[in-house]
């Protein structure tokens, strides 16, 4: 949600003056590729390996989770690093002199990067940490012993549930 609001925002004239060839780019990239697809891909294959490979369940729902986890604090500091980084580098950019001058030149904004940068690497390195334990857990789910694969739900199944319990008058 968040890529989809910050890029139409990014395109506004004003605010790309800013964010153009900026770190500010990057991470709005990342949101949509670690946060959105990453994540649906991942939830995927934990969906369906199971069933592929013939087993009760995934080894580990608690290492899934600790994969989610590990995932989702990677991507937001990466991203917030980079929206800083990014926003800093555009306005010492545009920063100028009264004689028209950079007020900072481009080393400047390689400095100013460099903290940022490291919560960039933290926070890759959380990312990829969840990747390890998702492949441990997908080991661990194939060399499991066969049973009864997880159920799926016909999908040409279309009745409506009846809740007996419910009091709602409609």
């Amino acid at each position: 949600a968040m890529s989809t609001f910050e890029g139409p925002m990014m395109s506004i004239k004003t605010v790309n003056a800013l964010s153009h060839n900026t770190d500010w780019t990057v991470g709005h990239v990342h949101s949509g590729a670690l946060g959105w697809v990453g994540l649906i891909t991942i939830g995927s294959i934990y969906v369906m390996l199971p069933r592929i490979y013939n087993k009760p369940k995934m080894y580990s729902v608690s290492l899934i989770t600790t994969h989610f986890w590990l995932a989702t604090a990677g991507t937001i500091f990466y991203i917030v690093s980079m929206w800083i980084s990014g926003i800093g580098q555009g306005m010492m950019w545009l920063a100028t002199n009264p004689d028209g001058t950079l007020v900072y030149s481009f080393v400047d904004t390689v400095e100013f990067s460099h903290f940022p940068y490291i919560g960039r690497a933290f926070g890759g390195l959380l990312y990829v940490s969840g990747m390890f334990v998702m492949a441990y857990n997908v080991y661990r789910t194939i060399k499991m012993p066969e049973g009864k694969p997880v159920d799926i739900a016909d999908p040409t199944d279309h009745e409506p549930s009846v809740d007996q319990t419910s009091t709602a008058k409609v």
